[in-house]
């Protein structure tokens, strides 16, 4: 099974929180997988998207099951799903396989420095990843620069950051922002 590497990246955002990911990938979806579900119904009760999606820091493809039980995988044609730890992408690239191989791509890469043009993504996603990053202002004007729309779940508990964008709802544990 081969990853596609962004060919420039130069740093890996934390080494501590890629090593817990990649370390312990293979009880993600049993730990949360239901959380994050609800994060996903809530959000899509908002926000229908289609055309090229992307979700930054998928971990183990957890959108990319939800939008292909929920039906959504018919309004996309094209779904990048881009994360820095390998464990968990290796994950997320075998549902791809089951589920949309024609049009779902696994990335290996980093959320400060994304592989995409300038307004190439229709609707990007990064749920409950914005507290990990170290320069979560760099990663924002990154989801900026690529899409046409960007929504960011920012988990209450954690560290907290300025997302500078549209309050859109919260849930018990995320606020929801559209850039």
């Amino acid at each position: 099974m081969r990853l596609k590497k962004q060919r420039y990246i130069l740093v890996v955002q934390d080494d501590e929180i890629k090593t817990r990911y990649d370390y312990t990938y293979d009880g993600y979806d049993e730990l949360y997988g239901l959380e994050q579900w609800r994060k996903y119904d809530f959000l899509f009760s908002i926000v229908l998207p289609n055309g090229i999606v992307a979700d930054i820091g998928c971990g183990t493809g957890l959108l990319i099951e939800y939008f292909y039980n929920k039906g959504l995988l018919n309004k996309v044609s094209k779904f990048y799903c881009l994360d820095y730890s390998e464990n968990m992408l290796k994950i997320a690239q075998r549902k791809i396989l089951k589920l949309c191989k024609n049009k779902c791509i696994a990335l290996l890469g980093n959320a400060e420095l994304l592989p995409f043009k300038n307004k190439s993504i229709d609707f990007l996603f990064s749920i409950s990843v914005i507290n990990l990053i170290d320069n979560y202002e760099k990663a924002i004007n990154e989801f900026r620069r690529v899409s046409k729309n960007a929504f960011v779940s920012s988990i209450k508990k954690l560290r907290q950051v300025n997302i500078n964008g549209k309050l859109i709802g919260e849930d018990d544990k995320d606020l929801f922002y559209w850039l």
